[in-house]
């Protein structure tokens, strides 16, 4: 499930659309008649600014923040023969910090929460190298990997369920969606797949109909933009994506990897924009709801995060490998 950000939360962090990979986030140097505070600061200086700005705020709070990736980590100032000035935070850190506490008090939704200033942080390194350093967008990744698919039975259970009548045929029967349900929700809780019985009842619900003796297994697939998309694609989608998050979770992607991953993505993010137009005409239009590009910031800040999951997911082999497994279990389930 992806949460909508509040309607202004990448707007009044950047200050300017940030559309293209080429872009620069350019923080402003006034915000109504205040002057935005400049220059590198200690963790006293940013509590400082958070009570300038009416927030509360302590050093805790910051250490907070270093932790969970939505602050770099101070760097060592010495200015003495004996000893060491408390630890600073470069100007772009100490104003990213100010400009996330405005955009998170200014919602009018309210209190935002972690999760959705997490991919502001994440949007920020995909598109510039100058503000948020890899080291902190390695945790930044790990908090949002913990809080993906945090969410409470019921709406969980919404969420399998939207799923199950997506992928469902019209004949599918109420036990053959019921035992999807079951599966993908104990996925979906655990983060565990059991791929052979996940394939099974997909499978079944998919495809509907009983084997004949002696005949091969009739198994239908979906049309889509680029082709038919069998139950298999889903299967390995899913179970490739997991890992991914589960990587990310842990902290097990080096901080090389990162780079070199979104080095692979920008280009790649940079053509597919470029040609969304065009391919969401493929056909009759018939998938053009697939190719709509997001009318907020907010929602391409959301697609551009999601987006490079699943690169990372490619460019790690976990996609191919999970292909592989999926196509293993169905040929178990036909023999």
């Amino acid at each position: 499930m992806q949460f909508l950000l509040a309607p202004s939360l990448v707007a009044d962090v950047c200050g300017e659309q940030l559309r293209k990979v080429e872009s620069r986030c350019k923080f402003g140097a006034m915000e109504g008649n205040r002057t935005i505070r400049s220059g590198e600061g200690t963790a006293a200086d940013l509590v400082a600014d958070a009570l300038a700005l009416g927030v509360k705020a302590s050093p805790r709070m910051v250490t907070s923040w270093v932790e969970d990736g939505m602050l770099a980590s101070p760097e060592p100032r010495k200015t003495s023969a004996h000893g060491s000035d408390p630890r600073v935070f470069p100007p772009e850190q100490r104003e990213l910090f100010s400009r996330l506490l405005e955009a998170r008090e200014r919602s009018p939704l309210g209190r935002i929460p972690q999760r959705s200033l997490i991919r502001v942080v994440l949007y920020l390194w995909l598109i510039d190298d100058t503000i948020v350093p890899t080291p902190q967008a390695r945790r930044a990744w790990r908090t949002h990997a913990r809080a993906t698919g945090r969410t409470n039975a019921v709406r969980r259970s919404e969420n399998v369920r939207a799923v199950v009548e997506q992928l469902a045929h019209p004949s599918a029967t109420l036990k053959q969606r019921r035992a999807a349900h079951l599966v993908l929700e104990e996925g979906e809780r655990t983060g565990q797949i059991d791929i052979d019985r996940l394939t099974s009842v997909l499978t079944e619900l998919y495809s509907p109909w009983p084997t004949q003796p002696g005949m091969p297994r009739i198994e239908r697939a979906l049309p889509g933009p680029f082709g038919p998309v069998s139950v298999q694609h889903h299967i390995a989608m899913w179970r490739a994506r997991q890992q991914t998050v589960r990587r990310l979770r842990h902290e097990e992607i080096a901080e090389t990897e990162l780079d070199r991953v979104r080095a692979v993505y920008r280009p790649m993010w940079a053509h597919y924009q470029a040609r969304r137009p065009d391919v969401a005409t493929l056909g009759a239009g018939e998938f053009a709801v697939y190719f709509a590009e997001p009318d907020t910031m907010e929602g391409r800040a959301i697609e551009a995060v999601d987006a490079f999951v699943g690169t990372l997911a490619g460019e790690l082999g976990l996609i191919e490998a999970a292909s592989h497994a999926a196509e293993t279990a169905r040929l178990k389930l036909v023999r």
